[in-house]
């Protein structure tokens, strides 16, 4: 598996070809960004298509080393907008600060509920209040350039002030724009020659994963600008941007604007600036232990900044490059997620099992096995321990059923025989909590571990970590299944071949189902969101993989036994 891994900074385009199973970097290399078209002091416009041409001659290369998948981390803040006559803007760079500040365009609005702030470079700022057209970030452009799809990663798109960083959804301020799709999870957005393309990502978020920061320290990033960053759960109350991040529940607490790279490459001077601006902005996150200082700025004034800042902190420099190690990171957990079904044996240490197996996820069949409840939290509990990821196939959808099985501390729902978008809002509505759904609050249970958090943190990290799939398995269901993803908080949707190709009566065409399979993938691709398939056939599970399938769950213990069985009798008659 390899794949071309592209970071699309405000200085290089930067490039590898990795080989995701064997970990190695096969080739690296860099474009300069385009030069600004204009760059007066205030307004700071790069072409789009000489933007668009570096990326593509970058493709043409990854087209002759065989890549199959392609990722992106971006600059954030920069737009684009095609009005209604299909007229494009140029690049609106991040570097722009033509925002309008009137603190009466905005009211009184809780930027962090939005994962940003107020400021001249944020694009909410410097879009009209009625603007019109279809409104892209670099990211989502990068999306569409490619797919024709517009969407993008939940990191790329709140810098832009337009969406919620909880939930991806956007914001009133946006009612007369097309916005892309967003997604908070790092799925495809389509093909390319051939290529599968995932979602962009924002590059502070992937230099921070990269860095291999865990919550006890901070990342300072010296690129073109310098940031401070590090994670906590939603719902802290702290200073900087709570910018979202790239696991469940936790945001990129972030000070940004200060003095970068370029400056201090100019004016090394201005690395006592930098240290002020440190020193003050460490006041202003959540207290950590250690700073780890990366970037292409970083090796210059390391020295001079550890020098002060060891008297309070351990301070260590990474030499490698972090925004390609966080890309890194991403290709290896995008490979698809490969699960089991447990049917019907009801054996509470199957979790551990599997998961020392190197699955990924289980999903305990409630609609066709005889689980009671008891039996079903005595398997749940050990994999919610574990973290595990365990996915309850319901047949029955009642606001009872699903919420027991949420408290009991279940990852995710999958309901068979969805037809239509009304039939998954309901679990929507009684799995997540508000403002998503109206699931109710008991905390002291089984999903919190018997010690909840504060609500304002619990929810959003709930909310996120609970995941609704939908299972097509009829011709109603996949006809309708732009509009089954189209419902907030359904995170995706998993083919079941074998009563598909009932309903189609077409039981043994496989070319059928993969038609299916692949109308199902082009609109999921589309959504933003994962689809998955319930199978173990080589044929069907194949064509999903080259659609760029996200998850597969193949069989069931009742297959593993059976076919051991079966297998042992052969080997010693």
């Amino acid at each position: 598996m390899i794949s071309c891994l592209i970071d699309v900074g405000s200085s290089f385009i930067k490039y590898s070809i990795y080989d995701t199973r064997a970990d190695r970097l096969l080739q690296s290399d860099k474009l300069p960004f385009p030069a600004p078209l204009i760059a007066d002091g205030t307004r700071f416009r790069v072409s789009r298509r000489e933007i668009a041409d570096a990326v593509l001659l970058i493709l043409r290369q990854a087209e002759q080393s065989d890549c199959d998948r392609v990722f992106f981390s971006v600059q954030m803040h920069g737009f684009l907008v095609c009005s209604p006559e299909g007229e494009w803007s140029e690049y609106i760079s991040w570097r722009d600060t033509g925002g309008n500040l009137a603190q009466n365009r905005f009211g009184r609005v809780d930027f962090d509920s939005f994962g940003t702030s107020l400021k001249a470079n944020l694009p909410l700022a410097k879009l009209s209040p009625r603007q019109k057209g279809c409104f892209f970030t670099l990211g989502s452009y990068l999306s569409f350039l490619l797919t024709g799809n517009n969407v993008t990663h939940i990191t790329d798109a709140c810098p832009s002030g337009l969406f919620y960083a909880d939930s991806g959804l956007p914001n009133p301020f946006a009612e007369d724009l097309q916005l892309p799709r967003v997604t908070g999870q790092v799925v495809p957005v389509g093909q390319y020659q051939g290529m599968t393309v995932f979602c962009p990502v924002g590059d502070h978020q992937v230099s921070f994963l990269g860095s291999g920061a865990q919550q006890d320290a901070y990342l300072v990033n010296i690129g073109t600008a310098t940031q401070l960053s590090c994670t906590a759960p939603a719902g802290l109350a702290a200073g900087g941007e709570k910018r979202p991040y790239l696991q469940p529940g936790l945001r990129l607490y972030t000070v940004s604007g200060l003095v970068g790279g370029d400056i201090l490459y100019r004016q090394p001077e201005k690395v006592t600036l930098l240290l002020e601006q440190l020193q003050d902005a460490l006041q202003k996150l959540p207290a950590k232990k250690k700073i780890l200082f990366g970037g292409g700025g970083a090796a210059a004034v390391f020295p001079a900044l550890q020098a002060v800042l060891s008297e309070d902190y351990i301070c260590e420099y990474i030499e490698r490059n972090i925004g390609a190690e966080g890309l890194k990171m991403l290709a290896q957990q995008a490979v698809p997620k490969l699960g089991i079904m447990l049917s019907e044996i009801a054996f509470s240490n199957f979790s551990v099992i599997a998961q020392n197996c190197g699955l990924d996820f289980m999903i305990i069949d409630s609609e066709h096995g005889a689980f009671d409840y008891t039996t079903l939290a005595s398997l749940i509990t050990p994999a919610n321990l574990l973290g595990f990821d365990t996915v309850v196939r319901i047949g029955d959808a009642s606001r009872a059923n699903v919420t027991k099985l949420a408290d009991m501390g279940v990852h995710g729902f999958l309901l068979p025989m969805t037809n239509t978008a009304e039939d998954i809002r309901r679990v929507v509505e009684y799995a997540k909590y508000a403002p998503i759904g109206k699931r109710g609050i008991s905390t002291t249970r089984a999903h919190t571990g018997y010690n909840p958090p504060p609500l304002a943190e619990y929810m959003p990290a709930a909310n996120a970590r609970m995941k609704i799939y939908a299972q097509l398995e009829t011709a109603a269901g996949v006809d309708n299944a732009p509009d089954i993803l189209d419902v907030p908080g359904v995170d995706g949707v998993f083919i079941g071949p074998n009563d598909l190709a009932c309903d189609l009566n077409a039981i043994g065409n496989k070319q059928l189902i993969c038609e299916c399979i692949t109308r199902v993938a082009n609109t999921a691709h589309a959504a933003g969101k994962p689809f998955g398939i319930i199978t173990a056939d080589k044929v069907l599970l194949d064509h999903a993989k080259k659609q760029g399938v996200a998850m597969v769950s193949i069989g069931s213990e009742l297959n593993l036994l059976i076919n051991g069985m079966k297998a042992l009798k052969q080997q010693n008659s």
